[in-house]
């Protein structure tokens, strides 16, 4: 670990004073470190929700409540088709392969609550 990690200045408050680039340093070495993000901000004298809100302004995590999908981002929109001119179907393609069909009109909202918990 750098030597400029464990030197950390802290105001009057024992609020931690850093630069953009000592930020993008600490990151940097947090990435090498192998540790989960409360443990290396630990490790380095940094409290972990300041630690969270630098990695979330380099877009290395989510605010709670956000989805997280992996490495894609959250589904907005996915193709609906109806199948042939004389089925009255629903077919609904999802991303990945899965595919739900709607056979009654009646099932439409139910079709939709279980495509919104999906994404």
């Amino acid at each position: 670990m750098d030597d400029q990690l464990t030197i950390l200045k802290r105001d009057a408050r024992g609020r931690v004073q850093s630069t953009v680039e000592a930020r993008a340093a600490a990151i940097a070495e947090y990435q090498r470190s192998g540790l989960s993000a409360t443990a290396f901000a630990k490790m380095v004298g940094i409290a972990p929700n300041t630690f969270w809100n630098w990695l979330y302004d380099c877009g290395l995590t989510q605010k709670r409540g956000s989805t997280k999908t992996g490495s894609q981002p959250p589904t907005r929109f996915v193709q609906v088709a109806a199948p042939a001119a004389t089925s009255s179907a629903l077919l609904v393609r999802l991303p990945g392969g899965a595919s739900v069909e709607v056979t009654d009109e009646s099932q439409v909202v139910l079709a939709a609550r279980l495509i919104q918990s999906l994404a």
